[in-house]
């Protein structure tokens, strides 16, 4: 422990990132390859398309970006912590940090429509004047802006989640889970009695007003909270943990895996031509195989390595070389390869 401040890893937040890239690729397949409604007399497959389609509007359209922002947030209250811990000049390595995802978001916007980087990269500066707010400063701010900011779309949602989630950082809720159980069901609870009125809420919005993105975070915040707040509790169990590794894998490299999503994407629809012809339940298929082959290609690279061959790029370019606490073999590694989220 260092300044009060522990250096492990908070590997709820590894889940959470692997749920998020769940949610997401199942959103940019479409976005990204154009499809067709697979006609009624189809019986059964029409039905079950339809019924995917459903709970892609209900239940994770405009969800899971919004978690990912969030646990954007708490990751840039850990490292700049964690770099003050360490003696480090943290702001001028976030900045770096910044300015590369910055360069790898400019990339991917070239291939994926719905492209989330390069906007993270630019209000991650806004972030910076309020580390060192107080966390209920900070907490206010975050709903102001989730509130206020609606009207600039994406641009407002995310950074209200940005602000949020540096609050919870702050408030270290994630390391604190067994302490506040009570609070986390309560929590779970009015989340999952909200979620009927938020989706009221969401279509009212969008019908009387065409506001598609205020609508959608209406719709979006009572499901986001029953997310987290479930995947949190489960994973307070050791059993779950262990079934739900494969997430913990596909979090760890969620840089890798999110452009990879792309690239894999792209390259079957160049090959098998299923732009305007694939269903959208073979999409969804072709999106469910792309996870399970994330999820077994991360967890045998992480067999081997510390982090995915985008973070080490990451990494280094934030660092301009390999940093020392990386270097070393043996328990100090073991202890140091855990110290970022």
């Amino acid at each position: 422990m260092m300044n009060g401040f522990t250096m492990k890893r908070i590997d709820v937040l590894d889940y959470l990132r692997g749920f998020a890239l769940v949610g997401i690729i199942f959103i940019n397949i479409f976005q990204m390859i154009p499809y067709e409604h697979m006609p009624q007399d189809y019986g059964f497959w029409s039905q079950l398309e339809v019924g995917v389609l459903k709970l892609i509007d209900y239940g994770i359209y405009g969800r899971f970006y919004t978690i990912f922002s969030f646990l954007f947030g708490i990751g840039f209250y850990l490292f700049i912590s964690r770099a003050k811990a360490r003696g480090d000049k943290a702001y001028l390595l976030f900045v770096r940090r910044l300015l590369i995802l910055l360069v790898f978001g400019f990339i991917h916007s070239k291939f994926q429509p719905g492209e989330a980087l390069m906007l993270y990269s630019i209000l991650g500066f806004l972030l910076l004047p309020l580390y060192n707010l107080k966390p209920a400063v900070n907490l206010f701010l975050g709903i102001v802006i989730l509130v206020l900011g609606q009207s600039f779309g994406a641009l407002g949602m995310s950074l209200s989640m940005f602000v949020l989630g540096l609050w919870a950082g702050q408030s270290r809720i994630f390391e604190q889970v067994g302490q506040y159980k009570k609070r986390w069901i309560i929590a779970q609870v009015v989340s999952l009695v909200l979620i009927p009125f938020g989706l009221w809420a969401q279509y009212a919005i969008i019908d009387r007003t065409g506001m598609l993105d205020v609508g959608m975070a209406a719709g979006a915040i009572a499901e986001d909270v029953f997310y987290v707040t479930s995947l949190t509790l489960l994973l307070q169990y050791p059993f779950m943990r262990k079934w739900l590794m494969p997430l913990n894998r596909l979090g760890r490299m969620a840089l890798t895996n999110y452009i990879m999503q792309t690239v894999i994407i792209l390259t079957l629809d160049a090959v098998l031509g299923l732009s305007g012809r694939a269903y959208y339940l073979i999409l969804a298929m072709i999106a469910a195989e792309i996870l399970l082959l994330q999820m077994v290609i991360s967890t045998m690279w992480l067999k081997r390595f510390a982090m995915g061959p985008l973070e080490w790029i990451w990494r280094l370019g934030t660092y301009g070389k390999i940093p020392e606490h990386y270097k070393s073999e043996g328990k100090q590694e073991r202890q140091l390869k855990n110290d970022f989220q």
